[in-house]
């Protein structure tokens, strides 16, 4: 009206502006037909009459009168009939016209993504993010552009199977009860018979079973009136401990209809008791409500746990993350606690449905809010005592461009669940399922710790979270230092890489906290370092969870590491520079090493330790302490392994321990046992004299009175008779 009002008063001529009089009289009465016809639209949608809601926008907008508002009621009636392709021209008919505002630039996004058109998707996405930025469904598409091929990436992880018992009419909500399956049907049978419901021109949903047989279910039969009503009646679950039957259906109770405020006929929660008949025949007891239910809000999707602790299902409700949300109830004996929340983690601003518990440990659910591939997507998450893990998606075959739905399993590994994407029999079929277990998928990028360069054709191993190496698992790096990962689910995972020039980095994933697809693995280049084994000194094999520390020269700490089960520890060095690496394990002797890269160009050092246990009679054997012929002195070889010694007893200053020499059988037992108290006193001596307190150490020469090695003395091997040389030291006290 301001534009035409400013023309009016224009210095038109005296005909135009006759003309202008007479459309400015006859507006009126297009408005109020325009009006008139909004109106019958909105009374439409009221009702979920979309077809009539349809009809009257296209109306409007074949004649050009359609404004945004009308073009955004239009694209929401197609969505809801389930015509995507001309919600997705309404949409980009409306962009054009100047008047769509962030959500309708968000609307478009999301369809042109259930359309499959994910290039344009991202594109619009961007669009929106520059109008929202804080908005994080659409960074979520942002961050992540290849979403979409990693997500139809991997068509082995999943068979889908076609069933007998799907019908020309909408096929959903399978659920599982003992041998039989139950789903709705819009087939027209049973209670309300062939009453049309205006949304889908289709009748109202009834319960139907089916009997399971293997991999497939046949024989359809709808539900007795008991349980089917003259209105919807849907997703169900069975509550084998209690045995009871929960499902959803409108808010119609014993002939009474609960209505809304606006009018509306929101779901609700209804459950039956199997009970004992006149007959000793199961039948189906009173119809009860959810004693949480409120005609104000939808509560559907029901699922019992199967230890039949808790109670989950779908609702808007206030409180939620928006739109449709899961939440749950625990199971209080006689009734249900409050409802509450899942929270973000599965929660979005978008819609949350159709939930199933399976195993009492991994929750599947669909969500529109949670980046996918269509749609509705198919999710899961790992629940655990703090509360529910990372969101996945389930990926392709499962999820397509199309709504997938409502997966529930008959086992560990194969299930059912609902589609309409093309190949069925009507809008919406069951289909039969095997889906893999749960996988993680990780991807991120190997650089240089210093030049943060990427770095190529790094060995990338897993371990899970038994310490394992996942079988069979080995990547390299590719150009750019990409990497990406898919591995059986585990909460937690130990990702290991290794490069020539680099040290072994590792790095600990935590799957339900980390941002497993933004991995950053910072590899150490050196010229210098020191590497080595901590073992365990009396079976030689790795010992894990040893502290492993570097210190410089002044004994200043400079790095330090636990061992894994490998044993493994590496450290970067400077050039002409002094360290010791200090090695500890409670209930072991501590040890440490000095080394030095002074006056080495480059290089490894390695120093492999041996940790014997610290207890009270502990016999210690120390390596290749070799004596001349009938002679006690310290040759120079001895004196480099009497001097670990020393250090072992600096390191543990409280340790008393019995130094005792041995012979071998030949010679004199007498002679033997002089020539060893002497060998003995002599190491003593030494070890005395750098600085060892002689009240911390005894010496002791036993001969050839305990032979290590069980031969007669004219049959040993030299070996034999070297290995009964030998210097040992046992504890006395720690």
């Amino acid at each position: 009206m301001t534009t035409i009002m400013r023309l009016h008063r224009s210095n038109f001529p005296a005909r135009v502006r006759v003309h202008l009089l007479g459309a400015l009289l006859l507006l009126p009465v297009l408005l109020n037909a325009q009006k008139l016809k909004e109106r019958m639209a909105d009374r439409a949608s009221e009702v979920f009459d979309y077809p009539t809601m349809a009809t009257i926008y296209e109306d409007l907008v074949s004649t050009g009168k359609a404004d945004a508002t009308d073009m955004r009621r239009l694209a929401l009636a197609y969505r809801k009939m389930g015509q995507p392709a001309k919600a997705e021209a309404t949409y980009l008919k409306m962009m054009s016209t100047g008047g769509q505002s962030p959500d309708d630039v968000f609307a478009f996004a999301e369809q042109l993504r259930a359309n499959g058109k994910y290039a344009d998707a991202i594109e619009w996405y961007g669009t929106y993010a520059s109008l929202r930025p804080e908005d994080a469904r659409a960074q979520a598409y942002l961050k992540n552009p290849r979403i979409f091929e990693r997500l139809m990436r991997d068509s082995a992880s999943a068979t889908v199977r076609t069933l007998p018992l799907n019908s020309p009419e909408a096929d959903l909500g399978p659920g599982v009860m003992e041998e039989l399956l139950v789903f709705s049907s819009a087939r027209g049978e049973g209670a309300g018979g062939r009453r049309i419901y205006a949304w889908d021109e289709q009748p109202y949903l009834n319960l139907y079973t089916a009997l399971l047989k293997g991999e497939t279910a046949e024989d359809p039969l709808v539900m007795r009136k008991e349980v089917n009503s003259r209105y919807h009646d849907g997703t169900m679950s069975y509550d084998s401990v209690a045995d009871r039957l929960y499902f959803t259906r409108n808010n119609y109770y014993y002939g009474t209809l609960a209505k809304n405020e606006k009018g509306e006929l929101n779901l609700g929660i209804f459950y039956s008791d199997v009970v004992t008949g006149e007959f000793g025949q199961p039948e189906w007891g009173n119809l009860v409500p959810f004693e949480h239910n409120d005609q104000q809000q939808n509560y559907g999707h029901p699922n019992v746990a199967p230890n039949g602790r808790k109670l989950f299902f779908a609702s808007d409700r206030p409180g939620g993350q928006g739109g449709t949300d899961i939440w749950y109830c625990e199971n209080l004996g006689n009734q249900w606690g409050a409802p509450i929340n899942m929270g973000p983690e599965v929660n979005t601003a978008g819609n949350e449905l159709f939930p199933y518990l399976h195993r009492d440990s991994t929750l599947y659910f669909v969500s529109t809010g949670h980046p996918g591939l269509g749609g509705m997507d198919i999710f899961y998450s790992r629940l655990s005592q703090a509360g529910p893990g990372k969101v996945f998606n389930l990926g392709y075959p499962m999820n397509t461009r199309f709504n997938d739905h409502g997966l529930v399993f008959i086992n560990d590994t194969t299930g059912f669940f609902a589609s309409d994407r093309p190949g069925g029999k009507g809008s919406d079929d069951i289909y039969g399922c095997t889906v893999r277990p749960p996988t993680v998928y990780m991807a991120g990028i190997v650089i240089d710790k210093e030049t943060r360069q990427p770095i190529d054709g790094a060995t990338l191993q897993m371990k899970d979270d038994k310490g394992a190496f996942v079988e069979n698992f080995k990547v390299e790096s590719e150009p750019g230092g990409k990497f990406k990962i898919e591995v059986p689910y585990r909460d937690r995972y130990t990702l290991i890489a290794n490069k020539n020039g680099y040290f072994q980095k590792q790095l600990e994933l935590k799957t339900n906290d980390d941002p497993l697809e933004e991995i950053v693995v910072e590899m150490q280049k050196y010229d210098y370092a020191a590497e080595g084994l901590v073992l365990h000194g009396e079976t030689g094999q790795p010992l894990e969870g040893a502290s492993v520390v570097l210190t410089d020269g002044q004994d200043n700490v400079l790095e330090s590491l636990t061992t894994d089960a490998s044993g493994k520890y590496a450290f970067a060095l400077k050039p002409e520079s002094d360290y010791r690496i200090k090695v500890d394990k409670e209930g072991f002797f501590k040890q440490s090493a000095r080394i030095s890269t002074k006056g080495k160009p480059n290089g490894v050092i390695r120093t492999d330790f041996k940790l014997f246990p610290l207890v009270v009679d502990q016999v210690v054997r120390l390596e290749n302490i070799f004596y001349d012929y009938n002679k006690s002195n310290i040759r120079a070889d001895a004196a480099v392994e009497l001097d670990k010694l020393v250090a072992t007893l600096q390191d543990n200053p409280t340790v008393k321990i019995e130094l005792s020499s041995h012979t071998d059988c030949r010679g004199k037992d007498a002679y033997n046992l002089k020539l060893s108290e002497k060998r003995a006193k002599s190491a003593v001596d030494y070890i005395i004299s750098k600085g060892i307190p002689k009240d911390n150490i005894t010496s002791k020469g036993y001969g050839e009175s305990q032979p290590s090695e069980a031969c007669v003395c004219e049959k040993c091997s030299d070996d034999e008779h070297q290995r009964n040389r030998r210097t040992e030291f046992k504890v006395l006290s720690k």
